[in-house]
């Protein structure tokens, strides 16, 4: 009774565990932020925890049974099927990060090389060339790969799904598509890419182990959390060939709001804590800055955005089938002349207020604390596309603070409803 509750509500103190502990580092942590409307600010985020925390905990069930799969076996032509598809979507997204014309990548290896020694003239020859007019997509063929782009990820999930029933060369292969998939981030001297991958990677672990119910999860969260430092690592050497000083933050409030409360230089002397304390201020930025640009939304006046007000991808998609442009509509254009909408984060609350609104967005938290249970106990239940969908719920938790994640890009926004539509017909007798 008590392993069966603590599966069961395991992931909601996990996912408040680590937003409020966000929280927490926003208000006091290293970089100092003025926020704006700050009760409404505290008034609005506790009903939304409180929110989503009623939603989750409407949808509990009482019985759980872990394990794998009923009847879920291993397939050969399944596994060749993901990897070919998101082969072409690794190769899709090396193409549009390179700016190339081809998706054949020729120059591969050189590309690799240099983002590794040249990390920040990678990606300043890469703004520069957007800037210039450079394409880093089609948009057309965005709608269309939508159909194809979640196995990219998909396929990640299922080689750590059946590991222990692969052979020799399919385990190689796995290991070769992972390699490939973050090298277009490095090539391009991309930090999100690596991310996403060793974020993806060591959820999927956790998952898997979660739902079987396995002896060894302890262990593993604690090597996962260890590994974890290598894409944090990546980002702050990034940062630091980019010449990123702690007084970069400053200037990217046009109101002054923003400080570092240290100051702290990088240097050929620095130890791996000083260089893991660099990447984590750097961190600390980045994730907690999306709450800074929500509290400057509190008292602009809301315009609907018709559902594509939450994402940038959504929004140029919208324009490109309709002609119409939601973007103006959005809080996040409004505030741009203090707190870029291109440049700067705006939290996972402020893109979707464009939607709901900042009230109705308390029952949207609901309902999206109801589907996450709903999620996580099939999987309990020996659901497989629903122990898909947990990983990618995480990512969005995760980026709660910075941004709406899962839907600004094409291969996670797919994955959500290619995988959701799956689950949805494997448990098409499973009431709600």
């Amino acid at each position: 009774m008590g392993l069966d509750w603590v599966r069961k509500y395991f992931p909601l103190l996990l996912v408040e565990f680590y937003l409020l502990g966000t929280i927490l580092i926003f208000f006091t942590g290293p970089v100092s932020f003025n926020v704006r409307n700050a009760w409404h600010f505290s008034l609005l985020l506790c009903f939304y925890h409180l929110s989503f925390i009623f939603g989750y905990l409407i949808a509990c069930v009482k019985s759980i049974q872990g394990g794998r799969l009923k009847g879920e076996i291993f397939s050969i032509k399944m596994y060749l099927a993901l990897f070919f598809l998101g082969a072409a979507s690794i190769l899709i997204t090396y193409k549009n990060l390179m700016l190339s014309e081809t998706m054949i990548p020729y120059d591969f290896f050189e590309n690799l090389l240099r983002g590794l020694s040249e990390p920040g003239l990678v990606y300043s020859e890469r703004m520069q060339a957007m800037e210039a007019g450079g394409q880093s997509d089609s948009r057309l063929f965005n709608i269309v790969s939508i159909v194809f782009s979640y196995s990219k990820l998909l396929f990640i999930f299922y080689f750590i799904y059946f590991w222990r029933d692969l052979n020799f060369k399919c385990k190689v292969l796995s290991i070769v598509y992972s390699f490939l998939f973050v090298s277009s981030g490095i090539s391009a001297g991309v930090n999100s890419v690596v991310f996403i991958f060793f974020i993806f990677l060591i959820l999927s672990v956790l998952t898997v182990l979660s739902v079987r119910g396995s002896v060894v999860l302890n262990r593993v969260l604690l090597i996962s959390s260890l590994i974890f430092l290598i894409p944090v690592s990546s980002f702050g050497y990034i940062m630091s060939k980019r010449g990123g000083g702690f007084d970069y933050f400053a200037g990217t409030s046009a109101l002054g709001d923003i400080s570092v409360a240290v100051n702290f230089q990088l240097d050929e002397n620095a130890s791996i804590f000083d260089f893991l304390y660099y990447s984590f201020v750097w961190l600390d930025y980045y994730v907690t800055q999306g709450y800074y640009g929500f509290s400057l939304i509190l008292d602009v006046n809301w315009d609907w955005t018709y559902g594509f007000g939450n994402s940038a991808f959504l929004q140029r998609q919208f324009l490109l089938l309709t002609g119409g442009d939601v973007s103006k509509l959005t809080f996040q254009s409004k505030i741009s002349h203090y707190w870029d909408e291109s440049a700067q984060w705006h939290s996972f609350y402020g893109q979707f207020a464009n939607d709901f609104g900042l009230y109705g967005l308390i029952v949207f938290l609901f309902g999206l604390g109801y589907l996450f249970s709903k999620t996580w106990q099939a999987a309990l239940n020996e659901s497989f596309f629903a122990a898909a969908l947990v990983p990618l719920f995480a990512i969005m938790f995760i980026f709660f603070p910075a941004n709406n994640q899962v839907f600004a890009y094409i291969d996670m926004l797919s994955y959500f409803f290619v995988v959701n539509i799956f689950w949805f017909f494997e448990n098409r007798r499973l009431r709600f």
